[in-house]
């Protein structure tokens, strides 16, 4: 990550359905960013996103349900509509987007990041 970047302090986890590849770059440019265990559930999954205060990287679509995931109990959540998620989109598209918002305007939002751009979901 390039250095004064908005996003040089934020915390990430990346749910299990985010590509490897995609972790493991975001985590070359810097980024703290931890990888959720395999066959965690959701659930348990977002207590732990809770309690690091992480912002969620996700493609599941059961974090689009807000009232199951209220976004404002998290430090964000980024669902992530890049259908097949093609690794270099997906990294594409999240840096865009870290280098585009602050972690403040992440805070208990719901983001939907796309190849196009990205946009709050009310």
């Amino acid at each position: 990550m390039k250095k004064g970047s908005l996003f040089s302090n934020v915390k990430l986890i990346s749910d299990e359905n985010i590509p490897v590849k995609v972790t493991s770059l975001l985590k070359k440019e810097g980024f703290d960013i931890r990888r959720a265990p395999l066959k965690i559930s959701d659930k348990q999954l977002a207590k732990q996103a809770k309690e690091e205060s992480r912002i969620i990287l996700t493609l599941d679509k059961d974090f689009l349900n807000k009232s199951k995931f209220y976004p404002e109990d998290f430090e964000g959540i980024i669902f992530i509509d890049i259908q097949p998620p093609i690794i270099e989109e997906v990294f594409s598209s999240l840096i865009k987007l870290f280098n585009k918002i602050s972690s403040q305007d992440c805070k208990g939002k719901l983001l939907i990041a796309s190849k196009f751009g990205y946009r709050f979901k009310n």
